[in-house]
């Protein structure tokens, strides 16, 4: 019997920036952590309190590379552009069956911090990078996961348009 814990893990990856691929120059990184943002509610004749969601909080990630690439410090802040820096993570997961499910997550971002490590001659440098995204889209085996677009007011979870539903139904979306 297959160990649970053993169940569906990221074998590799590689990150792409515009379109130009980092394969094997990217060690690690952190995919955007989805958060809700919520207040309380506490309307007229309620006992207590209840969390209401309001939407999602800022979309962080970082990753890292193992290279001095200057098209990173080329797409870094400022500019036309440059809140539109498309980042897409490719890998594999593989279950305990043998079984292999492709995993993409492409981000429309911008790159907001660069930090080289220690630099020493002939050695390598890391450079770790951190951006903020308006745009996520976080698909396994080519099923949408989870969609979210700031901009145009889009969170897809499991299929639906969470703020398409919520709009139907206070009557706002026809």
């Amino acid at each position: 019997m297959a160990n649970l814990r053993d169940a569906n893990i990221l074998q590799d990856f590689t990150v792409w920036i515009r379109d130009v691929g980092k394969i094997g120059e990217s060690p690690g990184f952190q995919l955007p952590e989805i958060k809700i943002q919520t207040e309380e509610f506490r309307g007229g004749g309620m006992d207590g309190t209840v969390e209401v969601p309001m939407g999602v909080e800022k979309i962080d990630f970082d990753f890292d590379l193992h290279t001095w690439d200057p098209q990173v410090f080329n797409e870094l802040g400022f500019g036309p552009d440059s809140m539109n820096v498309p980042i897409v993570f490719r890998g594999y997961l593989q279950s305990p069956d043998g079984a292999e499910k492709a995993v993409i997550v492409n981000t429309i971002a911008l790159i907001k911090e660069i930090k080289p490590s220690k630099v020493s001659p002939g050695k390598k440098t890391e450079l770790a990078v951190s951006c903020a995204a308006h745009y996520y889209q976080h698909k396994i085996d080519n099923k949408v996961v989870n969609e979210i677009s700031v901009f145009d007011k889009i969170m897809v979870i499991n299929g639906i348009d969470q703020n398409k539903r919520a709009r139907q139904i206070l009557g706002f979306d026809y």
